[in-house]
This record gives C-alpha cells, structure tokens and sequence, in this order.
C-alpha cells in the first residue's frame, strides 16, 4: 500500500511538474505561472525527442526559434528581434532538404527569398525591400528551365 502511495504521489508531482513548465501565449505574449516569461522553453514529443526550442525576452521571441519534426530532423528556423521578425527564416521537409528561404528586417520582408521543390531543386527566387517587392523575380520547372521572369 505504501509503495502504490508513493507511485501515485511521484506520478502527480512529475504530472504538476510537466503542466508547470508549459507556456501560455495571450495576446501574442509568452506566460509562464501567469508572469511574463524570459528564458530558453524546450517542448518535447511524447517520443522524447525535441520538438521546439524557443529564446524569449519579456514575453516575446527574441533570437533563434527552431521548430522539429517528430523524426529529429529541423523543420524550421525563425529569426525574431523582441517579438518582430528579423534575420533569416528556414524551412526543411521531413527528410532534411531545405525548401524555403526568407529574410525579414524589422518585421518586414526584405532581401532574398527562395523556395525550393521537396527534391531540392530550386523553383522560385524572389526579392523585398521593407516589405516590398524589387528587383527581378524569377520561376524555374522541376528540370531547371526558367518559366518565369518578372521585374519589379
């Protein structure tokens, strides 16, 4: 009796545990025990294996935020400066191969943007100055012809 008392109170406190270092989002802010969260917040799939890895300061993504799939591999990176994107943004599919790249500055789009098909071939090519579209936009079919050639 005493040994399934202490399994039951060690299961409810890993239990409190687990709920405790969850983070609620209102209004766009990260809270941790309803206090405005700083810190490094790992989430993990129920298989172990890291399924986010998010830097937040005062509440809002500031830094790296790297996203998983359940298999281990990235599935996407994203770059914040106090809760505005900023830097370079990734995206990968499930087998590791990069299928998008994008650049924001101060929340706003800017700089190169590229996809890429799910093989790794590359089909769009894209440009922005804050938030506006420039410079020569390019598409490409999956044998590498240029289809499409449009100047903004």
């Amino acid at each position: 009796m005493k040994k399934t008392l202490l399994i039951i109170s060690l299961l409810f406190l890993s239990y409190s545990f687990l709920f405790s270092q969850q983070l609620e989002i209102k209004d766009g802010i990260y809270y941790k025990d309803n206090k405005v969260y700083t810190g490094n917040y790992k989430e993990n799939f129920a298989n172990g294996k890291l399924k986010m890895e998010l830097n937040i300061l005062n509440g809002l993504n500031n830094g790296i935020s790297t996203y998983y799939y359940e298999n281990g591999n990235k599935k996407e990176q994203q770059s914040f400066n106090k809760g505005e994107k900023d830097g370079i943004w990734i995206t990968w599919n499930e087998n590791g191969i990069k299928t998008a790249e994008a650049n924001f500055s101060k929340g706003k789009k800017h700089g190169m943007w590229l996809i890429w098909d799910e093989n790794g071939k590359l089909i769009r090519e894209m440009k922005y100055e804050n938030g506006e579209k420039t410079g020569v936009w390019r598409m490409w079919d999956s044998s590498g012809n240029l289809i499409q050639e449009r100047k903004y």
